[in-house]
């Protein structure tokens, strides 16, 4: 299906040879500081409000162009969850001049590709195509921002492919349909409590004429930005977005913001499935992503559970054999995020050994600290996913304007590198009590069914 959210292996290697080489990164020694070379970009804004970042790279005749508009689930009412994914489906769909597949096989046809996404936080459209094409992507993004024309036939259709969609990922798998049921009690009454793809039933009793209120509320020229990367110049890039979009009106986009509520005691949600091995899924509330702690609770992750020598797996894998594996993830956002620790015991009888082996872990960090060793090491690898994550012009632009719209800086990396170099073992500790605690989080047990 055409909206998987990945760029095809094919895309990856093209875009990949086309990139700044990071073999400058001063990152041998973990003593030494973090360095990643600064790439250069271009800004313009349109007199409507639509920001333009051009990253130029002329090494090979490719071009990327990418609109992000600033609405993901986040944005979504009760009663309308799972819209914005919805609204990605539909735009590939036809417009006003254009059929439902011409904007796909136009694309295909000047041998490009193209694709969507849709996150918490920002929905994005992107074509990969020659250079020489690049008009043909502005004219279609131009088009779809303004003229986007879909049949009840079509809306009823697609919006079948989205339910089954959410049935094959959510509904049929184990994991999934049990964290969300965790995450609607840990989040209850924000926007975090649904994932992107929405409720079924906000799916299943959407209405076309829901569409059309959404689009027209933020699609528009002053909550969207484009991003153009490769093989193109900065006066020829805004040449052709205020050849096509500069003649559009800005509209008035009101965007809620949220908090969590206070939260004195642990939540415990028990979910049966059919699964042969059990899951503890743990959420913890954080600030917004660009709070100046979270890169000292990247490091806690990354010392207490995400690598092979962590303390979680060497005491609870290695040493105890009661777990099988572990895992945390960090949600940034512009709003409030969350930690998600993710454990996997060897049996169910061991549950309540892994909590009580994490909790003991997680102590002993506040109690003692960490090594001067560990903080080294984590910032070595920290220099390799920086570097990874930097590996061609187009993922670097991504991270800049993800970084933009979160934030309102696009220059955010620097901060980022510079808060991981300056990480001390005194902010760990202090990360570790501040956000950690078990008071405050939701505890979901993922068991086999009796």
């Amino acid at each position: 299906m055409k909206r998987i959210h990945k760029k095809s292996f094919i895309i990856f290697i093209l875009l990949l040879i086309t990139f700044i080489t990071i073999s400058a990164v001063q990152a041998e020694d973990a003593d030494k500081d973090i360095f990643i070379p600064e790439v250069d970009y271009k800004y313009y804004s349109l007199d409507n409000g639509l920001e333009l970042f051009v990253f130029e790279d002329h090494k090979v005749p490719i071009v990327n162009f990418s609109i992000y508009y600033d609405v993901g689930s986040i944005d979504e009412e009760k009663g309308l969850t799972g819209i914005s994914h919805l609204l990605e489906h539909l735009m590939f769909l036809g417009t006003d001049t254009l059929n439902k597949g011409q904007i796909s096989n136009m694309i295909k046809a000047v041998g490009g590709s193209e694709n969507a996404s849709t996150a918490h936080w920002r929905t994005n459209y992107y074509e990969t195509l020659p250079s020489s094409s690049l008009e043909l992507a502005a004219a279609l993004e131009a088009d779809r921002m303004r003229n986007l024309n879909i049949s009840e036939k079509e809306f009823q259709r697609e919006k079948e492919v989205v339910i089954q969609e959410r049935r094959l990922y959510i509904e049929n798998d184990v994991f999934s349909s049990a964290v969300e049921e965790i995450s609607a009690a840990a989040f209850k009454n924000t926007p975090l409590e649904h994932g992107i793809i929405g409720w079924r039933e906000d799916l299943e009793e959407s209405t076309l004429n829901d569409i059309y209120n959404y689009y027209e509320k933020y699609y528009a020229p002053n909550n969207a930005v484009i991003a153009i990367s490769g093989d193109v110049t900065g006066e020829r890039a805004y040449q052709l977005v205020e050849k096509y979009f500069g003649s559009y009106e800005p509209k008035k986009v009101k965007k809620a913001d949220f908090k969590f509520l206070e939260q004195k005691e642990e939540k415990v949600v028990t979910v049966r499935k059919m699964t042969r091995v059990p899951y503890i899924v743990m959420f913890y509330k954080l600030p917004a992503g660009d709070h100046p702690d979270m890169a000292a609770v990247d490091f806690l992750h990354d010392i207490l559970i995400n690598n092979s020598t962590s303390r979680i797996t060497e005491e609870l894998k290695q040493k105890q054999n009661i777990m099988l594996a572990a895992g945390a993830y960090r949600m940034s956002l512009s709003a409030p995020g969350f930690s998600r620790i993710v454990l996997v015991p060897n049996s169910e009888e061991n549950v309540e050994k892994v909590v009580q082996g994490f909790e003991k872990e997680l102590q002993k960090i506040i109690d003692n600290g960490v090594s001067e060793e560990e903080i080294k090491i984590m910032k070595k690898r920290m220099t390799k996913n920086l570097i990874l994550s930097q590996k061609d012009i187009s993922s670097f632009s991504d991270m800049i304007i993800g970084d933009y719209i979160k934030y309102g800086r696009p220059d955010f990396y620097k901060e980022k590198i510079r808060r991981i170099n300056n990480v001390t073992e005194a902010d760990i500790i202090e990360a570790a009590g501040k956000y950690f605690d078990k008071s405050s989080r939701t505890t979901g047990y993922i068991l086999p069914e009796k």
